[in-house]
């Protein structure tokens, strides 16, 4: 702010007459009609409309204003190479109305679309520090009264016209097709992005949802002397989006935080086969999941498990492995790109084995990407493949007496890494002497090749083999600046440093290894999920409305202009 109300406007002034003191009037001119009104208004807003405003507090009052400024000076700039081309043009007063056309609307359209203060206050923080700067301008520059008091009535009167028009048409065409304001939905999703308030938005999601059944399988392990549970896997068809805090996003790393308060247990929860029409709407609903899971834990326990099955074919890869007459399958098709299956995938590989099992609990592991992608026709067709030849060899392994050992770390790695509070969770299975690692990272996919390095760096630790896992969480989505929106795990983080957090982990659940019972609790349950359709309706109005809003800032910096020439003129 100092240094465009003051340098920036200087030079400007400086580009009418070179000469000292038209560049120090510049500074006093800066000073005058900028610095002092913004640092008032600011103030005065400090002590009213902010304290009631969770989004504008003072920081993002003064941003606010430092674009207010950084028009003013555009159209100052833009006004002093007019006024060396044009000898009537009134350089500074014409260029200072021509940034009151410009600042007001757009100072109109932010403040009465994000607020939350009623309309008295929405109508003071759009106007008082461009009203603020007529009056200085006229009291400390000694500016034309009427000129400046004119453009200021009639640039606020289009303004407003024109936010008006624009909110109006937004909030018809959003209530139509989705049945509730658009704006207010969109002060929700700011309250949670830039607050981490989730409570508004997940208030409007679950009028959008829809009532879904899902499968939900647990694999319970617990000691098998002291019965003390030791370990929870919790796989399902929800997906872990849409972001942030929303939802199920933080569903993975609930669960584990929930597991080891209540039982000093460990936790994983790898993606299931699911797409974003399956994310959970609210916080209540993945507190359903929960309590299920807790609720039944006094269940039915065995003693043995089969060894594990792992299937390659020219595309995909599988395991298989049985515990309590469920089976766990692990798919990749590493290391080509890998992303959210399609859930009639998981349907068609429930019916061709139904009767075999009391639950196929299927997990996308979801472990390279190289950038956007889709899962081909001919892909989803292999993973099924080995999927289902996986379970075939399973079913005609015995059942053996095993052993399990489990660790969890938090790296030094945050959500802009790519990294997900729940960080690296290992359970290692141990039959007739082979032990295999479920390796589970906290994060949305990893770069390619780093599932290869790791396996090969686990192999040499004790493992006979073992599969890398992601949670596909999406408390990492929108916020980082990167094409996908989040980084992979492995992006950014120092390749040494993850690598040596995985190897302390697989050390630890080596070395945690004894005896141990298994029970699984299975259950299709009715939570309310975004739904495809109210998912697509969203995005349409979403993509529309900023289409339009697009659109629609042109033509208006085409009539601003106009009106503020032909008032000039």
């Amino acid at each position: 702010m100092c240094f465009f109300t003051t340098l920036g406007v200087g030079i400007c002034f400086l580009i009418t007459r070179l000469s000292v003191s038209s560049f120090i009037l510049g500074l006093e001119w800066g000073v005058a009609y900028l610095a002092i009104p913004s640092l008032i208004a600011n103030t005065i807003l400090y002590f009213t409309v902010m304290k009631e405003d969770p989004l504008f507090y003072l920081r993002r009052c003064l941003a606010f204003s430092l674009f207010t400024i950084s028009t003013c000076v555009f159209f100052l700039f833009i006004g002093s190479i007019v006024s060396l081309l044009l000898k009537s043009f009134d350089f500074p007063v014409s260029a200072a109305v021509m940034g009151l056309f410009a600042i007001i609307p757009m100072r109109a359209l932010a403040v009465f679309s994000m607020s939350r203060t009623n309309f008295l206050k929405r109508l003071m923080f759009t106007f008082i520090e461009p009203t603020l700067s007529v009056i200085f301008g006229i009291l400390l520059l000694g500016l034309s009264v009427s000129k400046l008091t004119t453009g200021l009535v009639l640039s606020s009167l289009t303004g407003m016209a024109f936010a008006f028009a624009l909110i109006t048409f937004v909030e018809d065409y959003g209530r139509e097709r989705i049945g509730f304001s658009p704006i207010r939905m969109f002060r929700a999703f700011l309250t949670d992005w830039l607050e981490a308030d989730n409570h508004y938005l997940e208030s409007y999601l679950t009028e959008l949802g829809v009532a879904t059944e899902l499968d939900v399988a647990t694999f319970v392990f617990r000691r098998k002397e002291s019965h003390s549970i030791k370990g929870l896997l919790l796989v399902s068809n929800l997906h872990p989006g849409p972001f942030l805090n929303i939802g199920s996003s933080v569903l993975p790393y609930l669960f584990q935080a929930v597991s080891k308060r209540r039982l000093n247990a460990v936790a994983l929860v790898p993606h299931g086969v699911s797409g974003h029409e399956l994310n959970l709407v609210s916080q209540e609903e993945n507190a359903k999941i929960i309590r299920w899971v807790f609720n039944g834990l006094d269940t039915e326990y065995t003693s043995d498990a089969t060894r594990l099955v792992r299937v390659r074919n020219e595309i995909a890869t599988a395991t298989a492995q049985i515990f309590n007459g469920c089976a766990l399958v692990t798919m990749t098709t590493a290391p080509s790109d890998m992303e959210d299956l399609p859930s009639s995938l998981a349907k068609r590989i429930s019916t061709l084995t139904q009767g075999k099992f009391r639950h196929v609990a299927l997990i996308d592991a979801h472990n390279c990407l190289t950038g956007p992608a889709t899962m081909s026709s001919e892909k989803v067709e292999a993973l099924e493949r080995a999927a289902l030849s996986s379970l075939d060899t399973c079913t005609k392994n015995s059942k053996l007496p095993f052993r399990v050992g489990l660790a969890q770390r938090q790296p030094p790695f945050k959500l802009k890494d790519g990294f997900g509070p729940g960080g690296i969770s290992v359970i290692a299975v141990e039959v007739a002497g082979e032990s295999f690692g479920y390796i589970s990272i906290d994060g949305n996919n990893m770069v390619k090749d780093l599932r290869e390095e790791i396996l090969t760096e686990v192999k040499t630790l004790g493992f006979s083999d073992g599969e890398v896992l992601t949670t596909d969480t999406h408390m990492v989505n929108g916020i980082v600046s990167a094409p996908l929106g989040y980084y992979p795990i492995g992006a950014v983080v120092p390749r040494a440093s993850l690598l040596n957090e995985i190897r302390l982990a697989c050390k630890e659940a080596i070395a945690d290894l004894e005896p141990c019972e298994v029970g699984t609790l299975v259950k299709k349950m009715e939570v309310t999920t975004l739904g495809s359709k109210s998912l697509k309706r969203v995005m349409t109005v979403v993509y529309k409305i900023s289409k339009l809003t697009a659109i629609a800032l042109f033509p208006m910096l085409i009539a601003i202009a106009v009106l503020s020439l032909i008032f000039l003129a």
